[in-house]
């Protein structure tokens, strides 16, 4: 099934020729199949999890079946699970998708979530990497614990229908997104007999995803405070008193959540700063800690309008699976936890359709290669959209690929007084001083699944932030990755400021780009360091200048040092910005 072709092929020819990426070009293009028919069973799992297999906790998840489907005619199976607040009836349109193209597919809810009992474990491999194992194990004709009703009292028959590459061991992959895209991942990292994972929008570090610090020199930096509570409060309430009654151990210790998140929420409140305990912890349920253990193909897609999970979580992911010598792919798509709905022809997460959304091809492709042993091309190593190129139905044409990542060369321009120049061209003597004079209150948002979708306007008081920008652009720039910021600041103590890149219409509009914004702690020793923003694909268009801007406080962060003065001055002569550009 060569998804991808027949988006081309969906493309108008004149289109397909210009900009349409190679590889996609080159393959045979294919009619749309019909649609079969499949039918859906609802299973309760009972599954023992934990390091120790001794906490016993009951799953439920749907299994969508193709028709004509039996042991002399089998087929292999994704098994997909739901994002933080979901459950399995949020992948019913992919399961059904997936199903007409011939997949069996288990779509399950994650421990904590959409009736199945236990508590939030946040992807964790002892927890929810052994319900995916289990599920395998099910999908390999076991039966054991397995249910027809909620109260466990019948039996279900063994499952048949699933291809076998040998006795118990399933041809079966994973695709989920951001919570399930992690839990994929970890998995991998319990069961071999996992063929492949395709993990969306989701974190290598949940440390420095939830705490990040720029200059790389502390372990975490200010919490992401709006992303924090609201994770909070939405899990404690998810399932309402009748989630509490029905499942009383949900309400021992901390409520709803592994107990190490209120110990986290307690510690944090208590001294500003994540403790060593709960780094740990944030570690164990991170990729970054058991990859290793992960020996299968794996693509990752990552949104470039996501300030929850950065592009550069799936970067270094990327680059450690790739390092390891693991089949590896990367897309930067569009939409993310900041914006679900992406740009016309993307992707649809609720409907997927790989004949006229260009990432949903990809993901397709991908699953066919390593689940149907299809001869389909599996791609480049790095595909990114670009928001600046016009087209019209699939979003083929704004996609661009390469072999290699990181991409582009940098190009690096010189901090002055208030100015960016590229020619370096001296100055007179300047200084700008950030001065801390306290932070804008929190921003209180309301408890939706996700609430951190809501964006939170940067205020900056008076005096409390600093500035450059380069003169009006004769020509655009287009800038691929992460930008860098390198300076060496004075300052009156140990203190935290944030930076950002700016694009600056011709009218005056200032407009960080997809509101990114990288915390760092500066010591006050005047030692040079290097600030690593969050990654980007961003073109700036001629007549727009780009700036950057470093300030005391952002109203979505909380903790961290300070309050202290921060002065940057030109006697500093590495006071620079690098941005990745491609032509």
């Amino acid at each position: 099934m060569k998804w991808l072709a027949t988006v081309v092929g969906a493309t108008t020819l004149a289109v397909v020729a210009a900009s349409t990426p190679a590889h996609a070009a080159e393959l045979p293009v294919l009619a749309p199949q019909s649609f079969g028919d499949f039918s859906v069973r609802t299973r309760y799992f009972d599954i023992a999890v934990g390091p120790a297999r001794d906490q016993h906790c009951t799953v439920v998840g749907d299994i969508y079946v193709p028709t004509g489907l039996g042991p002399d005619s089998r087929a292999p199976a994704i098994l997909t699970s739901n994002g933080f607040g979901g459950s399995k009836d949020d992948q019913a349109g992919a399961a059904a998708t997936f199903a007409t193209y011939g997949y069996v597919v288990l779509s399950y809810s994650a421990l904590g979530f959409g009736g199945s009992t236990c508590k939030i474990y946040f992807a964790d491999p002892d927890y929810d990497g052994v319900v995916g194992s289990a599920l395998i194990g099910y999908l390999a004709g076991a039966n054991a614990g397995v249910f027809t009703d909620p109260a466990r009292t019948v039996p279900a028959p063994a499952l048949d229908v699933v291809r076998l590459d040998e006795p118990g061991d399933p041809r079966v992959g994973y695709l989920g997104g951001s919570y399930a895209g992690a839990t994929g991942l970890a998995t991998a990292s319990m069961d071999p007999r996992l063929d492949t994972v395709a993990s969306m929008i989701t974190w290598n570090d949940l440390a420095h995803s939830l705490a990040p610090e720029a200059t790389g020199r502390r372990p975490v930096g200010p919490v992401k405070s709006v992303f924090g509570s609201a994770f909070l409060a939405a899990g404690a309430v998810l399932t309402g008193p009748v989630g509490y009654a029905t499942d009383p151990a949900r309400a021992q210790g901390c409520p709803n959540y592994a107990q190490w998140v209120c110990d986290a929420a307690d510690a944090f409140a208590a001294n500003r700063e994540l403790d060593p305990a709960t780094l740990a912890a944030m570690r164990h349920v991170s990729p970054v800690d058991y990859l290793d253990r992960v020996d299968v193909p794996v693509l990752l897609t990552q949104g470039q309008k996501d300030s929850l999970f950065s592009l550069d979580e799936a970067a270094a992911t990327f680059e450690t699976l790739r390092a390891r010598g693991v089949e590896t792919s990367m897309v930067w798509h569009s939409w993310g936890h900041n914006d679900r709905k992406g740009y016309p022809g993307e992707f649809d997460i609720k409907a997927p359709d790989p004949f006229t959304q260009h990432e949903a091809a990809l993901v397709g492709n991908w699953l066919d290669r390593h689940l149907k042993d299809r001869d389909v091309d599996p791609g480049p190593a790095f595909t990114y959209f670009r928001d600046w190129v016009p087209y019209s139905g699939v979003a083929s044409p704004a996609y661009v690929e390469s072999s290699t990542f990181p991409i582009g060369d940098r190009r690096t321009f010189q901090l002055a007084d208030g100015t960016l120049s590229e020619s370096g061209a001296a100055s007179g003597p300047w200084s700008q001083t950030i001065r801390d004079a306290g932070s804008p209150m929190h921003t209180t948002l309301g408890l939706p699944n996700i609430a951190a979708e809501v964006p939170v306007p940067r205020v900056s008081l008076p005096g409390s932030a600093a500035s450059w920008s380069t003169p009006p652009l004769a020509d655009p720039i287009d800038v691929v990755g992460a930008p860098e910021l390198s300076i060496s600041p004075t300052t009156t103590g140990p203190a935290t400021v944030f930076v950002s890149v700016l694009d600056v219409a011709p009218n005056g509009t200032r407009s960080p780009i997809h509101g990114l914004v990288a915390p760092a702690v500066v010591t006050g020793t005047a030692e040079p360091v290097t600030i690593s923003l969050p990654s980007i694909v961003h073109r700036f268009d001629r007549d727009h200048r780009i700036a950057v801007e470093i300030t005391a406080s952002d109203p979505s962060f909380a903790g961290g040092p300070g309050p202290a003065d921060v002065t940057i001055a030109s006697s500093d002569p590495i006071n620079r910005i690098s941005l990745p550009t491609v032509p």
